[in-house]
């Protein structure tokens, strides 16, 4: 926790910031000012640092017991270390993205929904949409999974040993059942044969005949508290793990409740929730002269009925799904569109009634909110607006994310004395 240490971190934070945002007196020149943005980036960055280079070291400490019980090769799923994410700005994205894009995609493929929709799968163009997507998604940067070689050689009763001496006994039957169970699933034997599958399949399948719908009543279990290796190493660096309830409100609006341990001090930049929620509220009073402006842009054009959610966005998504949809089954139409309490607007008989109706009227609506957007200069402001009020957020937390790399930092050196001993 923060205590003294923190406090004098928060102390030095506030001298080098002054120095920092002084820096024209040093002689410096303006132009070696950073914005505000620039710092909190930075403080952001170097949060994301420490907190890869910690995992890193709580992973070693624990492969080094590992190795003291015998267990040479382990689950490279579970000691999987991470490069740290390197942040360009305080958002990585805007409220008006998902409803105003590019005024060139817009004409060719709108908002896209049309590939999701039951006819979308024997359009010609899908194939082609998705493969643009997907080059766009491998340019943003893919992800390598592990080689598991070596794990996937050793036999299942070796596996399940490693995972006890990992987290313990409890934890490890809580994760995957016992010895047995296990082994019978990576081998496929047992209750994970395919004609116990088949059977539980066909006895599921009868179940739910009478409305169509199986009703799976399961209360999850509690997670055990975690032990073995791995409790070694917190107690060691932080003390005993705490056991955390987070409570939401449910289906139906019943109260669910979810518990889990937690051990490493978490990043305050991270921590409270309802930064988040302020954030969109302070973003949407910024907005609202221009969202009143866009909305009667978008009417203007002929679309009616159009109004911002609570996250300063319009439903798009829920709106063509109804659509697309709407000669479904009505399971098949609940599954997709769901119960969402956005306020959609009527399908106007502008919309046609056939598939390929439907989509031109999507590409016209996709295209329209783009003018519309570039007529108001919503886009402009919708950005100026969101990276201040994110530069608000994260300077008022500053001193806090401070404190929080100071303790990350005494941790670090803590796991190396222990690592060096």
């Amino acid at each position: 926790m923060p205590g003294t240490r923190g406090a004098a971190a928060a102390v030095a934070a506030a001298a080098v910031l002054a120095l920092t945002t002084g820096c024209g007196m040093l002689g410096l020149g303006e132009e070696s000012e950073k914005s505000d943005e620039d710092r909190l980036v930075e403080m952001l960055n170097e949060s994301n640092r420490l907190d890869a280079e910690l995992a890193s070291a709580e992973f070693r400490i624990v492969e080094r017991c590992l190795e003291e019980a015998g267990h040479t090769v382990h689950d490279p799923w579970s000691m999987q270390p991470y490069e740290p994410t390197e942040e360009e700005a305080l958002t990585s994205y805007y409220p008006h993205d998902s409803f105003l894009i590019d005024p060139e995609e817009a004409a060719e493929y709108g908002f896209g929904q049309w590939a999701n929709g039951p006819d979308g799968m024997d359009d010609p163009a899908t194939e082609d949409y998705w493969a643009a997507e997907e080059e766009e998604y491998e340019e943003e940067g893919s992800w390598e999974e592990p080689d598991t070689t070596d794990w996937d050689a050793l036999e299942p009763a070796e596996q399940y040993d490693w995972y006890v001496a990992y987290q313990g006994e409890e934890y490890a039957e809580w994760s995957y059942g016992s010895a047995q169970e296990y082994s019978d699933m990576m081998l496929g034997e047992g209750d994970y044969s395919e004609e116990a599958i088949a059977a539980e399949e066909a006895a599921a399948a009868a179940e739910g005949t009478e409305d169509g719908e199986i009703v799976v009543d399961e209360e999850m279990e509690q997670e055990p508290k975690p032990g073995g290796c791995q409790l070694e190493m917190i107690e060691a660096l932080y003390g005993e793990p705490t056991l955390v309830e987070d409570t939401w409100e449910g289906e139906g609006g019943a109260e669910e409740t979810y518990s889990y341990w937690t051990y490493r001090p978490e990043n305050p930049a991270w921590a409270d929730e309802t930064m988040w929620e302020d954030i969109e509220i302070a973003y949407g009073d910024e907005m609202a002269d221009h969202q009143t402006e866009l909305l009667d842009c978008i009417s203007g054009k002929g679309h009616e009925g159009w109004e911002f959610d609570q996250y300063n966005s319009l439903p798009v998504w829920e709106f063509f799904s109804a659509l697309y949809y709407q000669n479904s089954s009505e399971e098949e139409r609940e599954m997709m569109v769901g119960d969402s309490d956005a306020e959609v607007p009527p399908v106007p008989d502008a919309a046609g009634s056939s598939y390929e109706e439907w989509k031109a009227y999507e590409i016209q609506l996709a295209s329209d909110f783009a003018a519309c957007g570039e007529e108001t200069g919503y886009v402009d402001a919708s950005e100026q607006a969101y990276e201040q009020v994110h530069v608000d957020a994260y300077a008022a937390i500053e001193q806090d994310v401070y404190a929080w790399q100071e303790e990350m930092n005494d941790a670090i050196s803590e796991a190396q004395e222990l690592l060096d001993a």
